[in-house]
């Protein structure tokens, strides 16, 4: 073996494709008894459900890419025909009218304006001046000095709650920023980006089509890592199964706040255990919930102050409905556990008065020990402080994921991009140590 991978998210998967491309053998462990990581297709009540990360664009250039490989089909989620738009603000319920609708959009770009000189070429790896100090404010100071009518307020700071996926007092507001940017500096295109497209059979299709192109890399599930020791020789990673495996280099794909679940040695960089036991900000909850009847097709924002920040129809017929409800800061539900159907009924009363909820379904990727937290969300001043070392190779460990990607981190496409540079990188090394290729 030329590498050992740690983790078989699509980062993991698109570094043995990348590896095996390029002619190098590698063997990829993975904890959980599938691929994918904090994406997860899950089939229930005849709909294939993403309990994980769903949403894909074209102005996400490296996962698009993927979808034309392999010819995957999308689809537009939610389905804007027949869509009803509204906001609950000052606890009311308020319609948005296709002039409100564009009068919002027209707040959100007003909101992110601060952060078009912060971000001037997204792409690129390096910020543009703060002098405002903008990459060390949280979310909640950048909306408590934002001034709108409130209904376009409060429907500003539901999709800033969303965005964040964990409480704004401790959510960078550069990360808002840095969607905005990618997306053109343009709020139509933000919204577009973050929830328009999603992949008809799921995102089992695209990380499993990836991997069947591995054809070097030995891919072992159920495989928890321990230990990974790093010598002159190479390295070695030890699994909890007692079993260990070698190779030269290893590619660690962990999440974030997952990193100090593994023993490294030598120890991992300070900067890397710190910001593993800081962690990052995500720690919301999603999840798909049935209610009776016909609830039509909504699409409901609401601020930090409500226990669900957006809740979007699924699908919706006669038999009944299925709903997705996003909450940033799941203290704020009144639920005694992630299925408690009549804290998540009160939970949505606001939005949908009257409504009945039959059922919950999801993940509580919080406490899941693979995950720790949802998507990746800095916290005020990670960005600067965290992000270059997250990406930094230590001897002949290299680092790859969402979580360390420095354009759409938190995506999709960041993981599939930091699988494509760590591929590279690798490869380079083993050729500066007079490794050859198996061509």
């Amino acid at each position: 073996m030329d590498v050992v991978i740690v983790g078989g998210g699509f980062a993991g998967v698109t570094a043995a494709r990348e590896l095996s491309a390029r002619g190098r053998r590698a063997v990829l462990v993975e904890a959980r008894d599938r691929l994918g990581g904090r994406t997860w297709t899950k089939d229930h009540d005849g709909h294939p459900m993403e309990f994980g990360g769903t949403w894909v664009h074209p102005l996400q250039p490296h996962v698009w890419s993927e979808i034309h490989r392999y010819d995957v089909e999308t689809e537009t989620f939610p389905v804007l025909e027949g869509l009803r738009q509204a906001v609950v603000s000052d606890g009311r319920l308020v319609d948005l009218s296709d002039e409100d609708a564009v009068r919002a959009l027209a707040a959100l770009d007003e909101f992110c304006a601060p952060g078009v000189s912060l971000f001037p070429e997204p792409f690129a790896e390096t910020l543009g001046p703060d002098p405002e100090g903008l990459t060390d404010r949280s979310l909640r100071e950048q909306l408590d000095a934002f001034k709108a009518e409130p209904a376009l307020r409060d429907w500003v700071e539901g999709m800033c709650c969303t965005i964040a996926f964990g409480p704004l007092e401790q959510s960078g507001a550069s990360e808002v920023f840095r969607i905005y940017a990618l997306s053109g500096h343009n709020a139509e295109q933000t919204m577009a980006s973050l929830s328009a497209t999603k992949l008809v059979k799921g995102t089992r299709e695209l990380v499993n089509s990836i991997a069947e192109q591995a054809t070097l890399a030995d891919i072992r599930l159920n495989s928890p890592v321990r230990r990974v020791v790093q010598s002159d020789g190479g390295v070695r990673v030890e699994l909890e199964s007692g079993e260990s495996v070698s190779a030269p280099t290893a590619l660690i794909t962990l999440p974030m706040n997952v990193l100090n679940s593994v023993e490294f040695e030598p120890a991992l960089s300070e900067i890397k255990r710190t910001a593993s036991a800081d962690r990052h900000a995500g720690i919301g909850m999603k999840c798909f919930v049935r209610v009776k009847g016909d609830v039509g097709n909504v699409s409901i924002v609401g601020p930090e102050a409500q226990p669900i920040n957006w809740l979007v129809t699924y699908a919706h017929g006669p038999e009944g409905s299925w709903l997705i409800a996003f909450a940033s800061n799941p203290k704020k539900l009144e639920m005694t556990a992630f299925d408690d159907v009549q804290g998540m009924q009160s939970a949505l009363q606001p939005f949908l008065p009257g409504v009945e909820v039959e059922s919950i379904v999801g993940w509580d990727w919080t406490n899941d020990p693979h995950a720790l937290g949802t998507w990746c969300i800095y916290r005020p001043g990670q960005l600067t402080q965290v992000l270059p070392d997250l990406r930094t190779t230590e001897g002949r460990l290299f680092f790859a994921g969402s979580d360390s990607s420095n354009t759409w981190r938190g995506f999709i496409d960041g993981a599939i991009e930091s699988g494509y540079r760590s591929a590279r990188d690798i490869d380079h090394h083993l050729a500066a140590g007079g490794i050859a290729a198996r061509g």
